[in-house]
């Protein structure tokens, strides 16, 4: 009885693998808004494109009133990058366009908040330039967890180092922040960069083209110092006299009243606030008081601009407490409603907020990808060319890319019929991502002031606004949807969304819908965490690694609203499909 080996013998050609770094063609220094051009010249044969990245060093810049500045916590370096485009050589073909992803931060956000967990988080934070919680900053008042409140090791800013006691020196005192110059090494989320398969890239060299996002868009304050972003997590106001008789007789020199000059405060310990590293405040920012329900904001004479941060050893009886010191030191009151001492009001950041015309802005420069590039050897060069003849003079690669189909709804729109012109003729999954589309200035977006609402519990962070608005999907009081295609409704049921868009609860069915929509478009779903944050309206449009025709089909999606919405939106509706490159000799086609 014979019996079958596992085994086999086979020739097996070895690989030498080099990085290669190609500069970008049209300048050294880039800006929000403006292109980046990329060129992989055929003369770089062969080269494995999951593990390419685009690497660059980025500078943050302000405004003239310092505050700490950082990209979004979870897509880091990936926000920068608004559209992506990639062609074909002009000497390969024509400059045929290979793959293009319009909102390419949206869909990246996508990847980044439900392909996660704290592995990936930090080896995001190493390379991407993305942020992760740390326990030096951590909330003690039941706040929920913040990845954008770290001021120890944030690669955006300059820091005191762990264990300082006199002033923080994150900006001088002329207003100046200091702002470090991070390292990023971004691996490109299109269909041809995360292929496994080498790519012959001989056959039709690339070049590659990235609209920047602008800097408005792309930038936030840290959670921990804005009014409208996890409150509850802010520094909090103790005293003006530092004692610890705030109640009965010293409550005077305590509380801040109407006409009451205001040259110092003290902060409680609580939300970590015990030593000066670990307050979120810079040297030459303007801060204020707001009471603990977000509803009474202290107004002065003049602006409270902090001169020191300070370790107070005799505050509090000798207890200590962090001093912050006032420069002018003669701002009064003009409140009318008083703001009790003892913890109960937070100090917010008004470095953003009181400037309408708050532009920031980021130099991105040494703009390079890093091409992995592979030598199979001369042999395999020939075979593969040898075999191109034999099948008709064509070789094939099929790509999982993504492509970007928009629709515009208005805030009155109560029901909504998207009707979606798909011309894929293998798609996978459609992943709808309802964006907020309001009119907001840079000032609105990086002090979160205005966006859209994410959280309603006022018990754990009292107020969280969306920051970075308008790349991440919010529900707005969605009440159902449905996909109409094939002539039929798809599911045969509506998918109940009501709970979820409460903000309080959580539906299932549409967790379910979105994880099937995103395995099938081989983005692994490993949390959803992210179900209100970053809301999805998904359908599988096959499953097990099939496909679907959506060519001359009616197709839509039906979504049904509540008795009002409160933003305008823009729906980014990506569909992942199988995308081929066909090469035959110099002309090159793409079938999607």
């Amino acid at each position: 009885m014979s019996v079958k080996s596992f085994w086999k013998a086979e020739s097996t050609i070895p690989i030498i693998q080099t990085s290669k770094a190609v500069t970008a063609l049209n300048g050294l220094s880039f800006e929000g808004g403006q292109e980046v051009r990329i060129k992989v010249p055929p003369s770089t044969k062969f080269f494995q494109p999951k593990e390419c990245y685009l690497q660059a060093d980025i500078k943050l810049s302000g405004g003239t009133v310092p505050t700490k500045l950082q990209l979004d916590s979870e897509l880091g370096g990936q926000i920068l990058i608004k559209d992506i485009r990639i062609y074909s050589s002009a000497e390969k073909g024509g400059s045929v366009l290979l793959e293009e992803i319009q909102g390419y931060n949206s869909m990246v956000s996508i990847m980044r908040d439900f392909d996660t967990n704290d592995s990936e988080k930090k080896k995001r934070a190493m390379t991407e330039g993305a942020t992760v919680w740390i326990p030096y900053t951590r909330g003690t008042r039941g706040s929920t967890k913040s990845s954008a409140a770290d001021i120890l090791t944030n690669p955006y800013f300059v820091e005191d180092p762990v264990g300082a006691s006199s002033a923080t020196t994150t900006g001088d005192k002329t207003g100046a922040m200091a702002f470090n110059t991070a390292k990023l090494c971004l691996p490109l989320e299109t269909g041809i960069f995360r292929s496994e398969a080498i790519f012959p890239n001989m056959l039709t060299g690339l070049e590659i083209v990235i609209t920047l996002e602008d800097a408005g868009k792309c930038v936030t304050q840290l959670d921990s110092v804005m009014r409208n972003r996890r409150l509850n997590l802010n520094p909090r106001f103790h005293s003006r006299s530092g004692s610890n008789v705030i109640t009965g007789a010293g409550v005077g020199a305590a509380q801040i009243a109407n006409g009451d000059t205001v040259a110092e405060i003290y902060l409680t310990t609580d939300n970590s606030q015990v030593d000066p590293y670990q307050c979120p405040f810079s040297v030459g920012e303007t801060v204020s008081i707001v009471s603990e329900d977000n509803a009474t904001l202290l107004t002065t004479d003049k602006p409270l601009v902090i001169a020191s941060i300070n370790a107070s050893a005799t505050a509090n009886n000798g207890a200590g407490l962090l001093q912050i010191v006032f420069d002018p030191a003669d701002a009064v009151s003009s409140q009318a409603t008083t703001l009790a001492p003892g913890g109960v009001c937070c100090v917010v950041s008004q470095a953003v907020v009181d400037d309408a015309a708050y532009s920031p802005s980021y130099s991105l420069s040494n703009v390079e990808l890093v091409v992995q590039e592979v030598d199979p050897g001369s042999a395999f060069e020939a075979d593969m060319l040898g075999g191109m003849k034999m099948n008709g003079g064509v070789i094939a690669q099929d790509i999982v890319s993504c492509q970007n189909y928009r629709y515009s709804q208005n805030v009155n729109d109560i029901v909504a019929n998207i009707r979606l012109p798909l011309q894929n003729a293998r798609a996978k999954s459609i992943v709808c991502q309802p964006t907020d589309a309001s009119a907001y200035t840079s000032s609105d977006r990086v002090s979160a002031s205005g966006t859209y609402v994410v959280a309603a519990d006022t018990s754990e962070d009292i107020t969280l606004n969306e920051s970075t608005a308008g790349l991440r999907g919010i529900s707005d009081n969605i009440q159902d949807f449905q996909f109409l295609y094939d002539g039929r409704l798809q599911p045969s049921r509506p998918v109940r969304c009501a709970k979820t868009s409460s903000k309080t609860s959580i539906d299932a069915q549409p967790l379910i819908e979105t994880t099937k929509a995103l395995q099938q478009g081989e983005v692994n779903a490993r949390s959803l965490h992210a179900f209100n944050s970053n809301f999805l309206v998904s359908r599988a449009l096959a499953l097990n690694r099939g496909v679907y025709d959506t060519r001359n089909k009616d197709f839509s999606v039906q979504v049904n609203y509540g008795s009002s919405t409160t933003k305008n939106k823009l729906w980014n509706n990506f569909v992942f499909h199988l995308r081929r490159i066909n090469i035959r000799g110099d002309n090159i086609s793409v079938e999607y």
